[in-house]
């Protein structure tokens, strides 16, 4: 067979949504019809308290990734896990699969059911639609926290390396379900990351709509190639939760952000840390939840190394 290889670049703002995830049973779902019945909202909720968490998964997985999250944190908070539409068992009748049409959905969400000093925390892609929602300025929204997010802010990349990007991207249409979890299994992972969370995430990529996944993929990098000039409108302090499987550019998040920004590190995970290292994610997120309250000092991020040859792009083959 002949062999064609692909160079890719490694965009790490994408990532998860299961259509097919079983549901954990100690979870019991939920669902509202929101946006003039147009969109309906699996959801997970528990606990109770003063603040909400709003748990946003990634690309092509879903709210079950969220699990020991929303166990960990409804001692103390109000938490809401959402699956959002298109992956997971929430529907949108549309075709429009923007960032922007995301947003739109979570702050209907939150007013629909009138939560209160809402935390939204957004996983890879849903790093974009935290980021958009904050924007609106709703007032029920006092807080962000991202998860592996926001990491390429101010990195230029050439016009070579852009082609070889966006040579990719006619495969991932073509055959979906074939490139996306190849995709997956060469970006996304550590060398540390379990065969259990490999198998799950490239199955859930696999189940996914192949017309939503692409769309929200596509969708997602074009809005994301704005993200510096959106920061710079942001009324929030940004809160990063970052593997450092893959660098952050401080410096960019530093000359961006209005409101600054602080960023935790999680080691040796790949873009899934929630699920690969449940543990030392919540007492970090427990940490980020306590300094968002008190709302620290600025602090000065010294520049980011950085690694092109290890982020910017890899080579795999396809048959």
């Amino acid at each position: 067979m002949n062999k064609k290889t692909i160079v890719l670049i490694v965009i790490a703002s994408l990532s998860g949504s299961a259509s097919m995830a079983q549901t954990p049973k100690n979870m019991t779902a939920k669902q509202i019809t929101i946006r003039d019945t147009q969109v309906e909202i699996n959801y997970f909720q528990q606990g109770q308290g003063d603040t909400t968490l709003l748990f946003l998964h990634g690309w092509c997985i879903d709210a079950t990734y969220w699990k020991n999250q929303v166990e960990y944190f409804s001692k103390n908070y109000n938490v809401y896990a959402i699956d959002l539409p298109g992956f997971g068992k929430s529907k949108a009748e549309r075709t429009n699969w923007t960032i922007e049409e995301y947003a739109h959905d979570v702050t209907a969400f939150i007013d629909s059911m009138n939560l209160k000093n809402v935390v939204i925390i957004g996983h890879s892609m849903a790093g974009e639609i935290m980021l958009q929602a904050a924007l609106t300025n709703n007032t029920k929204i006092t807080g962000i926290i991202g998860v592996d997010n926001f990491k390429l802010i101010d990195v230029a990349f050439t016009p070579e390396q852009t082609k070889q990007m966006t040579d990719f991207f006619p495969m991932l249409e073509k055959d979906f379900k074939k490139s996306a979890p190849v995709y997956a299994d060469m970006m996304l992972f550590h060398p540390t990351t379990s065969k259990e969370v490999k198998d799950r995430v490239k199955t859930d990529f696999t189940n996914s709509d192949p017309v939503i996944g692409y769309g929200t993929f596509m969708n997602q990098m074009q809005y994301a190639s704005t993200d510096a000039q959106r920061l710079e409108q942001l009324n929030h302090r940004l809160y990063l939760i970052n593997s450092d499987g893959f660098p952050t550019n401080e410096t960019g998040l530093k000359n961006h952000c209005k409101k600054s920004f602080q960023m935790e590190t999680i080691s040796a995970t790949g873009h899934y840390p929630m699920i690969e290292k449940p543990t030392e994610f919540n007492l970090i997120m427990e940490k980020v939840l306590t300094e968002l309250k008190t709302k620290p000092e600025t602090r000065n991020p010294q520049p980011a190394t950085l690694y092109p040859f290890v982020f910017l792009l890899l080579s795999f083959t396809f048959s």
